[in-house]
């Protein structure tokens, strides 16, 4: 991974224009990531030579496939991370990927998300091959560290030399430290001696001056110390030989230790028998944060947090001359590092070396990677649970959404008609419980659904947010928000917040889940719509089949009777009333039809001009050669409705008023549910305190209940389908409104409309 946190990564494929997209893609899911494409059979293996952090590769291509590719790859970059981004899951695909050493394996479905899934396994797989790097570099800083130590180090097992450094080698007059490794030990008998004693004192310090001879038979005189040791598998023993040389000698040695010491990556301290510091190498300066001159003298204890107990550790250090562990190293200004630590007592009589190293952000990542996971893994707990319903999984959700942001508010909000209303919330704030509602201007949710992609505010006042509306309402300090889309359309936001300000920003992590919480919403919305109207329109569908088993039967039998009739005497007067039973089955599918197809759904609603439907109105209706007439109120004003529902409405019931006096049997086709009158009629549409009314001066209504003339089916008239009303009152609830039927003031019908909703008059 480059220095800026760029990933390099190329995407193979043997369709050029493919993976131009697919890289294209990949860019956009991740904006970290720098995508370069080639083809498996072309430039690809080039490009990895020239260095890529990451390669994504396709299964299935012309020549050669993923698989082969891959084996390709780990030829000469055996530790470089590998994507193979397959079309389908495919078991046998996948078993010979992890086979051939695979870094992930990634389903290139339908899902819109599988970008993001693979720019986050790209993502992982690098950061995974970084920290395996580290540790491998530590392993090696570590044996680069022995092999340039000055005194001569060797480690015996079963019988053998396993490692020599340098300058064992050059003690012993061995060729190189690597014809060492596999000797006897009893090639050098005193060393034989010393490896038996530690390992028959089991793993004690012994340290003994004895006289020692060459491979060449040449004799010198060293102290010997020796350890045992775990050796990967087995048990070995560790010799330090540090012999009696000349001044020249040792000043050389000295030197090429003082030069390994100062030159060590790892933070390398020297200590005295009171703790205190008396040497330290650069690493350890800025590990500790301050100069050689001003940590010398300082004693370890001062390092340590209040609620550790130097004391015992440093006597249990002395007691077993050896320590390693991790540690909590607080620095002066306060700051807290982990450090790891292998200490080394009387390396020289009375000083004591530790070499430290500084973990904390390795350790920093491991644990945000767990934690990822575990979230991961509780969201889709949440989420898969088929026992729950929608509004326990989305209390759980915003519960899971604060814990992750660590925030205390979690909210989902519907927003219509420039509204914000809270559907769900989590936390106490006063203004943000379900039910809430605030205009769209005063919430930071009309920037979230205005953007692509999500909403976050680090610190509102130092963002500039001070003065605006949504600052000024609910005081939220930080907030991360992201749009809910319900087919096609804005439905609200999913937003999490916190009325104090954060010391960093919203991490990639943290954005992912709440762009990942929204688009469950999106989803669950989306399909409860759904199921909504399946829901409804199977209502319809029950409704159809019952009105069109019932209804029809009277007419039809009616027809089939008169046909009879004719049948045996020939009288027209036979055939004609069963010409009317057939018109009547007209009407009756007609309606039925309407019912069926519209029910009480409407479409957008809108200021309509009332007085200007009612004239269009009576036009369909009534025609220019009719005797009834119509009084329309000058104050009728406007209604939000949908224009044609509304018209509808309106010509059932000037039918109902209009012709009943026509000599044409086609005009008889809406009589319905009323006694009507004659072609005379007056009808007149006057405002109502909170809508609207239509009235006739007729005979009117029939005595008693007239709550049941808007059932279905209900007529006065023998040819009336029964419809009419039914439809008005259907058309009525669909707007919200209420219909009530009595008499008007002459003595006629009256229907009126209450709890419709005025405005302005619309453009037309």
């Amino acid at each position: 991974m480059d220095s800026d946190d760029t990933l390099a990564v190329l995407f193979v494929d043997d369709d050029a224009a493919r993976a131009a997209d697919a890289a294209a893609r990949l860019e956009a899911a991740d904006s970290r990531i720098a995508t370069r494409t080639a083809t498996a059979g072309g430039d690809a293996l080039a490009v990895v030579d020239a260095g890529v952090d990451c390669v994504v590769s396709r299964w299935a291509m012309a020549g050669v496939d993923g698989v082969e590719f891959l084996e390709a790859v780990r030829a000469s970059h055996p530790d470089l991370p590998f994507v193979l981004f397959a079309a389908d899951a495919d078991e046998s695909v996948a078993s010979d990927a992890v086979a051939a050493g695979v870094t992930e394996y990634v389903t290139d479905g339908r899902d819109a998300d599988r970008f993001a899934d693979l720019a986050r396994r790209v993502r992982i797989a690098v950061e995974r091959a970084d920290a395996t790097r580290d540790e491998r570099a530590d392993r090696e800083r570590v044996r680069c560290a022995l092999d340039g130590a000055p005194d001569p180090i060797l480690v015996a097992a079963d019988g053998a030399f396993t490692y020599a450094n340098a300058a064992a080698a050059d003690r012993l007059d061995a060729a190189d430290a690597d014809s060492l490794v596999g000797t006897a030990v009893a090639a050098v008998e005193e060393l034989d001696d010393a490896t038996t004693s530690a390992f028959d004192a089991a793993s004690d310090l012994d340290s003994a001056w004895r006289t020692l001879h060459t491979l060449t038979g040449e004799a010198f005189s060293a102290t010997v110390t020796t350890r045992v040791i775990p050796w990967g598998d087995r048990t070995g023993v560790v010799a330090i030989v540090r012999d009696a040389v000349g001044d020249d000698t040792r000043e050389h040695t000295q030197a090429r230790y003082r030069a390994t010491f100062e030159g060590a990556m790892d933070a390398m301290v020297v200590a005295d028998d009171d703790g205190r510091y008396i040497d330290a190498n650069e690493s350890a300066c800025e590990l500790f944060g301050l100069s050689r001159a001003e940590l010398l003298g300082r004693r370890v204890a001062e390092f340590a947090p209040d609620d550790y107990d130097f004391d015992d550790a440093w006597a249990d250090f002395e007691t077993n001359a050896t320590d390693s562990g991790s540690f909590p190293l607080v620095r002066p200004d306060g700051e807290r590092r982990l450090v790891e630590y292998a200490a080394t007592a009387n390396v020289v009589p009375g000083e004591h070396l530790s070499v430290l190293r500084d973990v904390t952000e390795r350790t920093r990542l491991q644990e945000a990677l767990q934690s990822e996971q575990a979230a991961l893994r509780e969201m889709y707990r949440i989420t898969a649970d088929r026992e729950a319903d929608f509004e326990t999984k989305l209390r759980d959700l915003l519960d899971l959404g604060c814990d992750i942001l660590d925030v205390p508010h979690g909210f989902l909000t519907e927003i219509e008609d420039g509204t914000q209303r809270v559907v769900e919330a989590r936390g106490d704030h006063p203004l943000l419980q379900p039910g809430d509602t605030c205009p769209l201007s005063d919430a930071y949710c009309r920037k979230t659904i205005t953007e692509d992609e999500l909403v976050t505010v680090q610190n509102a006042v130092a963002e500039g947010w001070s003065d605006d509306p949504a600052f000024e309402r609910f005081g939220l300090g930080c907030y991360a928000g992201a749009q809910v889309v319900v087919d096609g359309e804005t439905y609200g936001t999913f937003c999490f917040a916190d009325t104090d300000a954060r010391e960093e920003p919203f991490s990639e992590t943290e954005r992912t889940f709440v762009e990942l919480m929204a688009r469950w919403a999106s989803y669950e919305i989306e399909q409860r719509r759904a199921t909504e109207r399946l829901r409804r329109q199977n209502d319809r569908l029950e409704e159809f089949a019952s009105m069109v088993s019932h209804d029809l039967r009277s007419p039809l039998n009616v027809a089939r009777g008169f046909l009879d009739l004719a049948r045996e005497d020939g009288d027209p007067e036979h055939f004609d009333r069963a010409s009317d039973a057939l018109d009547r089955m007209e009407r009756i599918v007609s309606d039925v039809l309407y019912l069926a197809r519209e029910g009480e759904e409407i479409g957008d609603a809108e200021p309509v001009a009332l007085g200007d439907a009612v004239a269009r109105s009576w036009a369909a209706v009534a025609g220019d050669d009719t005797a009834a007439s119509l009084a329309v109120a000058d104050d009728l004003g406007d209604v939000v409705a949908d224009d044609d529902r509304l018209c509808q409405l309106l010509e059932n019931l000037f039918r109902n008023a209009v012709e009943h006096g026509s000599t044409d049997p086609a005009s008889q086709a809406r009589q319905d549910a009323v006694e009507h009158v004659g072609p005379d009629v007056t009808v007149r549409v006057v405002p109502t305190e909170d809508g609207f009314a239509v009235e006739d001066d007729g005979p009117g209504l029939p005595s008693g209940d007239h709550s049941d003339l808007f059932e279905r089916g209900v007529t006065t008239e023998d040819d009336g389908t029964g419809f009419g009303l039914y439809i008005v009152r259907k058309i009525a609830s669909a707007h919200g409104w209420t219909v009530e039927a009595t008499d008007s003031e002459s003595g006629g019908a009256r229907f009126e409309f209450s709890g419709v909703e005025r405005g302005a008059t619309a453009t037309r």
